[in-house]
């Protein structure tokens, strides 16, 4: 079954954010950037922390909370904790003061060496010499709780009981933002927390999601799509690759959408963009498979992939970060979801969609399940193609 994201999708600048779909929560009246409508009751917090340390998509779901603490506390300077790998989709945000790395994967790989426990050591002082007044954690994990906790921010702001995603991270934050029943998409699961202190009501239309790119990037993606597929008047982007099994569609699969596409839309050309050699494998037999005006991408960056994306303006994916950062810089995403909530975690707003493995058992959250291979057969190609046709040619 598609499903099609209500809400407005206006042009995306050229090198900002695209506001997100419009979903109003709270109870307590509609804020809509205005801060004055927050006076009285807007606490006094002048350095702010973040806490979103992965994965990519995951982080990229949060940014609109960059703009929505930017507008409810004005004078407040905003830093974000991040895991290194994914820190460059936040770089340049005009919305934050720092973006904090963390090296996550290596001092987890290294944690017995002396230098390791030297780094993380200066790292906690940095973090706590920045003299935060308030931290919140919008993971609610056992790692971000303890990060949040590392920072010294007397208020620690974090998911309560019904939202949390590991029950010990409750011991590290000190203010819980409980989930109302309309906190469907991860998003608004995300700026429950991060405006409950602000009086609890958020509008999406409103706040932005913001992935800046520079003059080489953009140079990048300008060149793929002048020269990967010559003459094609519409470029759209697939990336096969995702982190589950369950989350992933095979090879064969892939090129029949591809085909599926050409056919419907014969002027069009498909870019294969990849990110693990495994990926870039993959990427090589859906080629081979669907034949005609494909071409596979070269290793990108992170913001070059954003800017490939904003440029091409389509992207076909399964459930993976690279689908959250196309619908951030504006491109129109059609998307697979098997063992994950394309309700919770699909890009909103007018030109996306999402087909939804039809099994009973769907939206899983599975790593491993014995009716993987039957999960896959029950998503059609030839409706992602048609899916990705009708946006194309419609808009919608």
């Amino acid at each position: 079954m598609i499903h099609q994201r209500g809400g407005g999708h206006p042009l995306h600048p050229r090198k900002g954010g695209t506001p997100c779909s419009s979903v109003q929560a709270g109870a307590s009246g509609n804020f809509s950037g205005d801060s004055s409508a927050l006076a009285g009751r807007v606490p006094g917090f002048r350095r702010i922390l973040i806490v979103k340390l992965s994965a990519l998509g995951d982080v990229a779901h949060a940014i609109p909370v960059v703009d929505f603490l930017r507008k409810a506390a004005p004078g407040a300077s905003v830093d974000w904790a991040v895991d290194r790998r994914f820190a460059p989709v936040l770089e340049g945000n005009p919305g934050l003061r720092r973006v904090i790395p963390l090296d996550l994967s290596l001092w987890k790989r290294e944690w017995r060496g002396a230098g390791t426990r030297r780094a993380v050591a200066a790292w906690v002082r940095e973090l706590r010499a920045s003299g935060y007044d308030a931290a919140f954690d919008i993971q609610g994990n056992v790692k971000s709780g303890v990060v949040t906790l590392l920072s010294g921010a007397p208020v620690r702001w974090g998911f309560g009981r019904n939202g949390v995603r590991e029950t010990p991270n409750l011991l590290f934050t000190n203010r819980k933002a409980h989930l109302l029943p309309e906190d469907r998409h991860i998003t608004e699961k995300i700026l429950r927390v991060a405006s409950t202190p602000f009086g609890g009501s958020f509008d999406l239309s409103t706040l932005k999601s913001e992935i800046v790119t520079g003059e080489a990037e953009d140079a990048v993606a300008e060149e793929i799509a002048r020269e990967r597929i010559p003459g094609a008047t519409t470029l759209v982007v697939l990336h096969p690759g995702t982190t589950w099994i369950t989350k992933r569609m095979d090879p064969p699969f892939w090129a029949g959408v591809v085909r599926g596409v050409m056919e419907r839309l014969p002027a069009s050309g498909v870019l294969l963009s990849w990110g693990t050699d495994g990926e870039r494998r993959e990427a090589e037999e859906i080629r081979e498979g669907a034949g005609g005006a494909v071409a596979l991408l070269p290793r990108l960056t992170l913001k070059e992939l954003a800017a490939v994306y904003r440029t091409c303006g389509y992207l076909m994916a399964p459930d993976t970060g690279p689908l959250h950062i196309a619908a951030a810089v504006g491109a129109r995403t059609v998307s697979v979801f098997r063992a994950t909530d394309g309700n919770r975690n699909a890009p909103r707003g007018a030109g996306h969609s999402f087909l939804q493995a039809p099994l009973p058992c769907t939206a899983c959250l599975r790593k491993r399940c014995d009716r993987d291979a039957e999960c896959r057969a029950s998503i059609p190609a030839g409706e992602v193609a048609e899916a990705m046709a009708r946006l194309v040619s419609t808009g919608a």
